[in-house]
């Protein structure tokens, strides 16, 4: 028997490897006939040509195992054994004997990229055009522990067995002398520029069938590896509406199909759609996405807490846990202290990583960063074969950034993917952007909404300061008043003078994140508190309603938001959203590159003091961001990123730590820190092995706070922990202070 895996018996063996892998392949090829037969009919490349060259990669991909070498390590490992073995990266031997057993390709296709023989390569280790994960095989002075005529035979039987079609291999390899520098060298011939230029190639095409290729190949091994089936996502729509109407019901509720749930479900194609809070947004887009029978589902969010809020949704009320996947920087955090979802394995959240589960929740960062080539992009990008995805809140990001979601959507629709975008804040220049992009004559409209009138709408020409009297007389009134600014210390200073006859919470972003977790849950359970003071947190984040809301002026579309938890589920009659002056720091510090944004928005809050309907708000909205430009530095910044990666990087991994890289425009970059009052907490953790809730003590900083205030009073720990010697309350999150330093 020959080994494929560290495990004794069957199991274990290649051949139960190498067949569940292909039987995993024919279930997928068959599940994306249709989206692959398009994808390579826009790319002029054969189906079957992929099919047959994809079939070779998940059939022989681990034909370099079968060397008496390998053999040995599994043996040593299973029995304990005690046979000599050299250290061989078996990918490479894969691709060696692959190479030898289908010399016909070459005579045939010496114009084309042989990317069946470069994703089997680097189906584990990155690849880079000095081929350097395979540096050791390449300097080694021993020889390569090459195949016997008897395993090789052994591996291209099996793979013919299952084949569909007769490959006609060249079945003797004795007369054939390998040599490394000449597989070095026939490697390094498909990589060089002048390669791609004779050949006349077009790179993005190249990357495109390596990438599903890879990504393909990869899904098959990760499932087979895991034991698991490879599931599909099998909720139709009418099951989808009875658990809707299960869920509003429970409740206590009526269940009404609308009219904004009733296009979404009918539209084939791509989608815009604007629809205010509480009109359900979340479950039109879902009768949207099962439109598309068996079509992955991915919903991507602008923030963590959103990402999570929809998973818990998704994963309790209208998918079983398993179907559903949730991806984040901080996801494991979510699993370890979440008692509903902690038992997730490694390996488990790993495929959340790269988008395995046929439901997928995850914040839109992590599907940028496949643009970049960074580790398991491909598998990534395989998940948007035939996808249906959903882009929340597409106002809350910058032009960097949407400059960056505009290509992805471009490769989604390569890909054969199906779009929805939605907000409740569309300014016409979105609007008319992504309408554009899909090819869209008009968005879905939740109409219905339209003329609902949940707040009234005040602007009151004083600062902060001059507004505490009413905000306390509000309170005396036992009115529930959130009171929400721009910036953190005004948040903090705020709410130490408001707690001292007031039951007040201060939420912002400067909290452990095990505080902060614990005010949201406080908050969206039983808000019992008589005043919240806030920082933009609040803005896309938690399903929580108040019946007066002040908040300091701030971008149009951030107020919309804002306003969306002042009644947020039509309970008060006398609800109003009062808007008061910016400070100086706003102008100055927080929205300087959307001065004029900050401008016009006080103007239209100021000509508009009523109960607004829904469609009032939007015209609010569109009068603000008149002549705004989208296509400005940053955009152009964000496109030529993309585009440079495909031209100069084609295949090959960029070797960036992933959850660092830049989604987002500088000022809104994080840096996680760990006040020095838990340092005692986390290196218990960290030797525990606990890494997930080291988490739980970290706080996000802006980096220019972090580079003012905090890089200079590192402390040194012996796991390298991100400590720093800064005070932190449980009331007021991080404390600044000149005298840090005597902490020690």
């Amino acid at each position: 028997m020959y080994y494929a895996k560290s495990v004794e018996g069957q199991n274990g063996s290649y051949d139960y490897h190498i067949s569940k892998c292909i039987d995993i392949f024919y279930q997928e090829i068959e599940r994306n006939k249709e989206a692959l037969s398009n994808i390579m009919r826009d790319i002029e490349y054969s189906m079957d040509a992929f099919e047959s060259n994809a079939y070779l990669a998940v059939s022989l991909h681990d034909f370099g195992k079968l060397s008496e070498n390998f053999q040995n390590e599994m043996k040593n490992k299973i029995f304990g054994s005690k046979l000599k073995t050299i250290n061989f990266r078996h990918e490479l031997l894969s691709v060696v004997y692959m190479i030898l057993a289908t010399q016909d390709y070459f005579k045939k296709n010496y114009r084309e990229f042989p990317f069946h023989y470069f994703a089997v390569l680097s189906h584990h280790k990155s690849l880079d055009i000095n081929f350097s994960s395979f540096s050791n095989e390449w300097n080694s002075n021993q020889p390569w522990p090459l195949l016997k005529q008897e395993e090789y035979e052994y591996g291209l039987n099996l793979s013919q067995k299952y084949a569909k079609k007769e490959y006609g291999f060249v079945k003797n390899i004795e007369r054939f002398k390998i040599k490394k520098e000449t597989v070095f060298k026939l490697l390094e011939k498909y990589v060089l520029e002048s390669y791609f230029v004779n050949l006349n190639l077009n790179k993005e095409n190249i990357r495109t069938l390596y990438s599903i290729c890879k990504g393909l190949l990869q899904y098959c091994d990760w499932i087979s590896s895991s034991d698991k089936k490879p599931m599909q996502q099998v909720l139709t729509q009418d099951g989808l509406k009875a658990k809707i109407k299960q869920k509003v019901e429970a409740d206590g509720k009526q269940f009404i199909e609308r009219k904004f749930h009733k296009e979404c479900a009918i539209a084939t194609n791509d989608v815009v759609a604007i629809a205010p809070t509480g009109s359900g947004k979340t479950e039109a887009s879902l009768l949207w996405a099962l439109k598309a029978e068996k079509s992955k589902v991915l919903f991507l969010m602008p923030t963590m807490v959103t990402s999570n809020s929809i998973f818990n949704r998704l994963a309790k009320h209208y998918f079983s846990e398993e179907y559903c996947g949730l991806t984040h920087s901080n996801a494991d955090v979510y699993f370890a202290i979440n008692d509903e979802f902690k038992d997730k394995e490694r390996l488990e959240l790993l495929q959340y990583k790269v988008f395995i589960p046929p439901v997928m929740v995850s914040t839109i960062d992590q599907m940028l960063t496949s643009g970049f080539n960074t580790r398991y992009w491909s598998l990534k990008e395989y998940a948007l074969v035939g996808s249906s995805v959903i882009i929340d809140e597409i106002q809350a990001y910058d032009t960097f950034t949407l400059a960056l979601i505009t290509e992805t959507i471009k490769k989604i629709k390569k890909l054969q993917g199906r779009i929805m975008i939605m907000s409740a804040t569309m300014p016409k220049f979105l609007l008319l952007h992504f309408s554009e992009l899909l090819g869209i004559v008009s968005p879905i409209v939740a109409s219905e909404f339209m003329d609902r009138k949940q707040n009234k709408w005040r602007f009151i020409n004083n600062k902060i300061d001059d507004v505490k009297d009413e905000i306390r007389n509000y309170a005396n009134q036992g009115k529930k008043v959130a009171v929400i600014v721009n910036n953190i210390e005004t948040a903090k200073r705020l709410y130490e003078e408001l707690s001292e006859k007031y039951n007040t919470l201060c939420l912002h972003s400067e909290f452990i994140m095990k505080d902060r977790i614990e005010k949201e849950d406080r908050l969206e359970k039983d808000n019992s508190y008589q005043i919240v003071v806030s920082t933009q947190v609040m803005e896309v984040s938690l399903d929580i309603s108040f019946n007066i809301m002040f908040s300091e002026c701030a971008p149009m579309d951030s107020l919309v938001q804002r306003a969306g938890r002042c009644n947020r589920h039509g309970e008060y009659q006398d609800s109003e959203f009062i808007v008061f002056d910016y400070s100086e720091v706003s102008e100055k510090y927080v929205y300087k590159e959307h001065h004029e944004v900050l401008i016009k928005s006080k103007e239209v809050v100021k000509k508009n003091q009523r109960r607004l309907s829904e469609r009032e708000i939007l015209d609010m909205v569109d009068e603000v961001y008149e002549g705004f430009d989208l296509y400005d530095e940053n955009y152009k910044k964000g496109q030529e990123l993309y585009n440079q990666i495909i031209e100069e990087e084609i295949i090959f991994d960029l070797d960036y730590d992933e959850d660092k890289l830049k989604t987002r425009l500088l000022d809104n970059i994080k840096v996680s820190i760990i006040p020095y009052e838990f340092k005692e907490i986390v290196e218990e953790l960290y030797a525990k092995k606990e890494y997930a809730k080291i988490a739980l003590f970290e706080v996000p900083v802006g980096i220019s706070r972090f580079n003012k205030y905090i890089r200079k009073n590192y402390c040194e720990n012996n796991y390298k922990l991100p400590i720093y010697t800064i005070g932190h309350s449980s009331s007021t999150g991080l404390v600044y202070n000149d005298k840090t330093m005597e902490m020690l």
